[in-house]
C-alpha cells in the first residue's frame, strides 16, 4: 500500500533544463488560463500555483522562485483580460498575496523535492550495501567451505545464532542450513563435548565461551562423542569478534580433526613400548658377553681388552637410548607409576654426580657437590636419579669443559636441587621450550641427543608435584632449578 503511494524522485536535469521550464510552466498555464478563461475567470491564480509547483518540484528553490516571478506577471496580465473590471482594481493587491503563497508553494515543494531526492538516495546506497554485504557473506560462506577445518561463527554473544563451514556441518552431522550453536532455538542433540573427561555444557563449548566471556579458548583438545558410539577428537582455538568501540560481539573458532593422528599416536607409543621390551632382553645378554670378555682379556689390556670396552659402551648406550623410549612411551600412554620411598636427596647427587665423574674419566670436568646435610623425602629413587643424571649429563655436555655445581638444599616443605654450569648458555626466549619434546636450544645443535632428556625430567618431576626451571642467558652458562615436596607424590 505505501509503494501505490510513493513519490517519484524528480529527474535529474542540467540548470538550463531546470530554469527552462520554470518559465515554460507559467507559459503554459496562461495558455490554459485563456482557453478556459470561464473557468478560470473566478479562480485566476489556480493553474499558476500548479505552475509554481510543478517548477519547484522539478528544478528546486531557485527555478521555484524563478517560476513565481513568470507566474505572477502572467497571473496579472490574465486579470488586465478579464471582463469583470472589479478584478483589475484588486489586481495589485491580488498579485502580491498570490506571490506571497506561490512563494510558500515553492519553498515547501522545493524542500519536498530534497526529501524524495535524499529518501531515493539513501534507498540506492542501502540497497548497494546490503549487496555489498550479500556478496561478502557468499565470500565468507565459500572461504568457509573451502577450509578443511571445523569454523564456527557465533553471530552474537549469547551464540544463538551460529555459522559454520561445510566441513563443521559434515563432522558435527548437522544439515547445511542447520544452525550447528548448541546454544539456539533448535540446538542439536546427537552429540556431545567432553575435554579432560568432563562433558562440557552448551556456554562452556569453545565458541559460546569465547563469545560469552570475551577471552580467547586456545590450543584444547575436546572429544565430540555421538550417540552412536562414535568418537571425534579436534584440536583448536577460538577468539571472541569485537566492534570498533571494543565490544564483544560474538566469537570465532576454528579445530582440526586429529581422530586419525590420535589413533597414529597411540600406536607408535604401543609399538615403542613392545619395541623397547623386546629390546632389553638381548641387549641385555650382550652386555654380559662383553663384560665376560672384557674378564677374559684379563687386566694387561690390549687389543680384545679394548674391543671389549668399546663395545660395553655402546651397548650402555643402547640401553640407555631404549629406556628412554621406554618411558616416552609410558609417559605418552599415562602408564607412568611412581614408588614413593624415604630418599637422602643429597647422597642421591652424590652417587649420580661420582658416577659421571668416572665414567668422563680423569681429564673430564668435575662435578662438586655442595649438599652439607641430609635432605630426605619420599620419592621414586630411581626416577629422581634420572633427572639428576639427565641435568649434570647435560651441564657436562654444554659446561665447556669447566666445572659443574650441584646444591642440594632443604626449604619449608619442599626440596631444592640446582645445577650451575658455566657454559653456552641458553636465549631467554628458549627457556620454555627446551623443555618440550625433540627441542633443544640453538646453541645446542651440534651436540648429540634427541631433545628428550629435559622433556622426561620435566614430566618427572611434576609427577612428584614438583616443578623445573632454568635461568640462563647466552655465554653465561645456565642454572637449572628442581623443587620435590618432601612429603612425595600427590594423590592420583
Amino acid at each position: 500500500m505505501a509503494e501505490a503511494f510513493r513519490i517519484a524522485a524528480p529527474p535529474s536535469l542540467p540548470a538550463a533544463g531546470r530554469y527552462g521550464l520554470a518559465v515554460a510552466f507559467p507559459l503554459v498555464a496562461y495558455g490554459l488560463a485563456i482557453i478556459g478563461q470561464p473557468v478560470f475567470e473566478n479562480a485566476p491564480f489556480l493553474p499558476f500555483l500548479v505552475a509554481v509547483l510543478g517548477a519547484a518540484l522539478v528544478g528546486g528553490l531557485g527555478p521555484g522562485v524563478v517560476s513565481v516571478v513568470a507566474a505572477a506577471a502572467l497571473a496579472y496580465a490574465f486579470i488586465l483580460r478579464a471582463i469583470d473590471t472589479s478584478h483589475v482594481r484588486s489586481a495589485p493587491l491580488a498579485i502580491t498575496v498570490f506571490a506571497t503563497v506561490a512563494l510558500v508553494v515553492a519553498a515547501v515543494a522545493a524542500a519536498v523535492r530534497v526529501a524524495v531526492k535524499e529518501r531515493d538516495d539513501a534507498a540506492r546506497t542501502l540497497a548497494a550495501s546490503e549487496a555489498r554485504e550479500r556478496a561478502r557473506a557468499l565470500e565468507l560462506q565459500a572461504t568457509l567451505d573451502a577450509v578443511p577445518a571445523l569454523v564456527l561463527i557465533a553471530h552474537d554473544r549469547e551464540a544463538r545464532r551460529m555459522t559454520g563451514s561445510r566441513a563443521a556441518h559434515e563432522l558435527l552431522r548437522t544439515r547445511p542450513q542447520q544452525n550447528p550453536s548448541r546454544t539456539g532455538d533448535a540446538p542439536p542433540t546427537h552429540f556431545r563435548v567432553y575435554r579432560d573427561g568432563l562433558e562440557l555444557g552448551p556456554a562452556e563449548l569453545p565458541t559460546q565461551a569465547a563469545a560469552r566471556t570475551g577471552q580467547p579458548w586456545r590450543g584444547a583438545e575436546v572429544e565430540v562423542v555421538f550417540d552412536d558410539g562414535t568418537r571425534l577428537r579436534l584440536l583448536g582455538n577460538a577468539e571472541p569478534i569485537t566492534d570498533e568501540a571494543g565490544q564483544v560481539v560474538g566469537a570465532v573458532s576454528a579445530f582440526v580433526d586429529v581422530t586419525r593422528l590420535a589413533e597414529a599416536l597411540r600406536v607408535r607409543d604401543a609399538f615403542l613400548s613392545i619395541a623397547s621390551h623386546e629390546l632389553k632382553t638381548p641387549l641385555t645378554a650382550l652386555r654380559l658377553s662383553a663384560q665376560a670378555l672384557r674378564r677374559a682379556a684379563g687386566s694387561e689390556g690390549g687389543a680384545p681388552a679394548r674391543a671389549a670396552d668399546q663395545v660395553d659402551q655402546q651397548v650402555s648406550r643402547l640401553v640407555t637410548l631404549v629406556d628412554t623410549l621406554l618411558d616416552v612411551s609410558q609417559l605418552n600412554e599415562g602408564r607412568l607409576r611412581l614408588e614413593p620411598a624415604e630418599v637422602d636427596l643429597s647422597a642421591l647427587v652424590r652417587d649420580v654426580a661420582g658416577r659421571l665423574t668416572a665414567d668422563a674419566g680423569a681429564d673430564g670436568p668435575a662435578v662438586v657437590v655442595e649438599a652439607p646435610a641430609p635432605v630426605v623425602g619420599r620419592w621414586d629413587r630411581v626416577r629422581l636419579e634420572q633427572v639428576a643424571a639427565n641435568l649434570l649429563s647435560n651441564a657436562l655436555k654444554y659446561g665447556g669443559g669447566k666445572p659443574v655445581v650441584a646444591r642440594v638444599e632443604a626449604g619449608p616443605g619442599l626440596a631444592h636441587l640446582a645445577v650451575i654450569d658455566g657454559g653456552i648458555g641458553i636465549p631467554p626466549e628458549e627457556h620454555a621450550r627446551i623443555f618440550e619434546r625433540f627441542e633443544r636450544a640453538e646453541g645446542a645443535r651440534g651436540y648429540s641427543g634427541f631433545g628428550l632428556g629435559l622433556w622426561i625430567s620435566r614430566a618427572l618431576v611434576e609427577a612428584h608435584g614438583g616443578a623445573i626451571s632454568v635461568e640462563s642467558a647466552p655465554g653465561a652458562g645456565a642454572t637449572f632449578r628442581v623443587r620435590l615436596p618432601v612429603a612425595g607424590p600427590p594423590a592420583t
